[in-house]
């Protein structure tokens, strides 16, 4: 029921979540209960994200935020420090599943969440990765991958934090790549250094997209150089563990921006990756998939400032706000989810996916009334689809339906999940009232 709120009314105020005192008291038991695992929440999503990845080429996006509480640190407790070493808070470390086809968000594969309340110890390079705090980029991939049985192929993918020789040693099999952007300029089993050598490769061609506007970013259009090539990487000394091999053989890809607006914002991205690399058209490809590691940049906006502002919880203990972290992971991925279902991707997947029945009889009479009198103002999509869904969704939330208007985000869905869902709940208590109507009108 605890979930179910959270992702119905799309916060974290118990005072938001519960109807009555009773539930409020309910719901605080339930976070503060230590039986209560995240692991177990997370399974349950990670299930659900397992059929719906059946049969699917599935990027499994993973990334590290934190959660900062510093603001209201007086009332806190059992924290940990994030990223500045002062701060207190914990850290979420979820990995997405996403179709490597039309990018549409299948659901939460996993997450590793922990609070930081030990310093560095001294050899902390030389442990094994079992003993580091980068364990969670193997850990969680190796859970996902776990989570989906029935996906004949995924591609694990992570941005240049992820860049770790163990994960390129332990995580590729005949149904599993990875696909991470390089951070070492790392040393070759002959000779000589991986950024030297990809720099050495003829350029391939030149590929053109639109770079999405992040925070303090403008969006743009980006014309970049191709290279690729193939590299055996040496295992690094320190710390290496005599269970991986001495050098591995992967695939580089490098694009490099032509004429940036300055050498600081320019587009350069070395990625590394398990995939057969031998054309342009190849490169191309591994290209697009690693933008698809943005959803998992959205996830995180959602969770946080965007929409359900985890941070402003009022839950005073560690352990408990973990559980909270748990919960609202699996809620801004269905935010998710409505946002990158709202178009052709979506209308694929059925509306039942995240609706149920009661819920579907709403948004059809919902949909009917926002709907106009032209073609342009029309739910263009297929009836009981996900985008389908995700149009009547985003009217709640305020936009226009208008194919020339900024597709909705997560904050018009935001917006528009929690009026629906108050919606339902009337409908619902409406029905459950019309017997007792009849009666009295007899």
């Amino acid at each position: 029921m605890v979930l179910e709120r959270v992702c119905t009314r799309i916060s974290t105020s118990l005072r938001q979540l519960a109807d009555t005192r009773a539930e409020k008291i309910a719901f605080t038991r339930f976070f503060g209960n230590p039986r209560v695992s995240p692991l177990e929440i997370l399974r349950t999503a990670a299930a659900r994200a397992g059929e719906a990845a059946a049969g699917r080429h599935v990027l499994i996006i993973e990334d590290t935020s934190e959660i900062n509480y510093q603001a209201k640190a007086l009332r806190k407790r059992g924290l940990g420090r994030v990223g500045n070493g002062t701060d207190v808070g914990l850290f979420v470390h979820p990995a997405l599943a996403v179709d490597a086809a039309d990018g549409s968000v299948l659901g939460l594969a996993g997450a590793t969440i922990w609070r930081r309340t030990k310093p560095k110890q001294a050899n902390y390079q030389a442990l094994p990765i079992e003993d580091k705090e980068s364990h969670k980029w193997l850990a969680t991939a190796q859970a996902a991958r776990r989570a989906l049985p029935e996906t004949p192929l995924a591609t694990v993918i992570a941005d240049r934090e992820g860049d770790i020789y163990e994960v390129f040693a332990r995580l590729p099999d005949a149904r599993t790549h990875v696909l991470i952007r390089a951070t070492k300029d790392r040393a070759l089993a002959e000779h000589g250094r991986l950024f030297a050598e990809i720099a050495k490769q003829p350029e391939a061609g030149r590929l053109v997209f639109e770079l999405e506007a992040r925070p303090g970013r403008p969006g743009r259009t980006v014309t970049l150089a191709v290279r690729f090539g193939q590299a055996s990487i040496r295992q690094p000394k320190t710390g290496a563990d005599r269970r991986d091999p001495r050098s591995l053989s992967l695939n580089i890809v490098e694009v490099r921006e032509i004429d940036p607006p300055s050498p600081k914002e320019a587009v350069i991205w070395r990625l590394l990756t398990t995939h057969s690399v031998t054309t342009l058209a190849d490169a191309a490809r591994i290209v697009d998939l690693y933008r698809r590691r943005w959803t998992i940049e959205q996830l995180f906006r959602t969770l946080k400032s965007q929409a359900i502002d985890v941070e402003e919880s009022l839950l005073a203990d560690g352990e408990a706000l973990e559980r909270l972290a748990a919960t609202t992971l699996v809620a801004a991925t269905r935010v998710m989810q409505l946002v990158h279902g709202r178009d052709a991707a979506g209308a694929a997947f059925e509306a039942a996916r995240l609706f149920d029945p009661a819920e579907i009889t709403v948004l059809e009479a919902l949909i009917r009334r926002l709907e106009g009198r032209t073609e342009k103002q029309k739910n263009p999509h297929p009836r009981h689809s996900l985008a389908w869904a995700a149009w009547g969704i985003a009217r709640l939330g305020g936009w226009t339906g208008y194919a020339s208007e900024r597709p909705p985000g997560p904050i018009t869905f935001t917006r528009g999940l929690r009026r629906f869902h108050a919606i339902a709940e009337g409908f619902a208590l409406a029905s459950s009232l019309q017997p007792q109507i009849d009666v009295c009108a007899r």
